[in-house]
C-alpha cells in the first residue's frame, strides 16, 4: 500500500471519523481506524463515520491500526504539505518513522476487495454508559442554571394573611 496525502485535509478527516473521542477509548485499547487506498482516493472509515479524501494512490490496499495512535503521529510532521505513507508486509513508513505492524497491531489487506469492513478482533466499541453524578450534600446546585440566590438561602413560608 503506498499513497501521497494531503496533510491537513487527513488530520480533518481523522477528526470527525474517529471513535477514541472519550478518554478511556485512547491509547492501547482504542478503536482501530480502517484506511483505504484505492484508485485517487483514500477513504476512513470509523464504527460510525466514513470519509474519503483525493490521493494519489500508487499501490491499494487496505490497513487496520489505532486512531489514536496515528492521530497522535500526524502533528510530529510540522511543515509538511504532504505524506507519503507506505505500508509494507512488515511495517508502516511515514516519513522518517517506521512502525511495525505486528507491535503496534496493525493490519494490511493488500487487496481491498478482500478486507473486511471492520477489524476482526475490535469490531466492537462499548457505548458509553450513563453517567451517574454524585449527590452534594448540604446545598445542591446545577451548573447549567445560574441563580440569584442560592436555593439553600431562600426561606418560603405561605402565609394567607397577606
Amino acid at each position: 500500500m503506498l499513497f501521497v496525502i494531503d496533510k491537513p485535509q487527513l488530520q480533518r478527516i481523522i477528526a470527525i471519523v474517529r471513535d477514541d473521542r472519550r478518554k478511556k477509548d485512547q491509547g492501547l485499547a482504542g478503536p482501530f481506524l480502517r484506511i483505504e487506498a484505492r484508485d485517487d482516493f483514500v477513504k476512513l472509515d470509523g464504527l460510525e463515520v466514513s470519509g474519503k479524501i483525493p490521493a494519489t494512490v500508487y499501490e491499494p490496499g487496505v490497513l487496520f491500526l489505532k486512531a489514536t495512535k496515528f492521530r497522535r503521529l500526524l502533528p510530529t510532521f510540522k511543515g509538511e504539505k504532504c505524506l507519503t505513507i507506505q505500508v509494507t508486509g512488515d511495517e508502516l513508513l511515514m516519513g522518517y518513522v517506521r512502525l511495525p505492524l505486528e507491535a503496534n497491531e496493525m493490519l494490511l489487506y493488500p487487496n481491498p476487495d478482500q478486507a473486511p469492513p471492520v477489524h476482526p478482533g475490535g469490531a466492537s466499541l462499548e457505548k458509553p454508559a450513563p453517567v451517574k453524578r454524585k449527590q452534594r450534600r448540604g446545598r445542591r446546585w446545577c451548573a447549567g442554571q445560574l441563580t440569584l440566590w442560592p436555593d439553600f438561602d431562600i426561606e418560603v413560608s405561605q402565609d394567607d394573611t397577606g
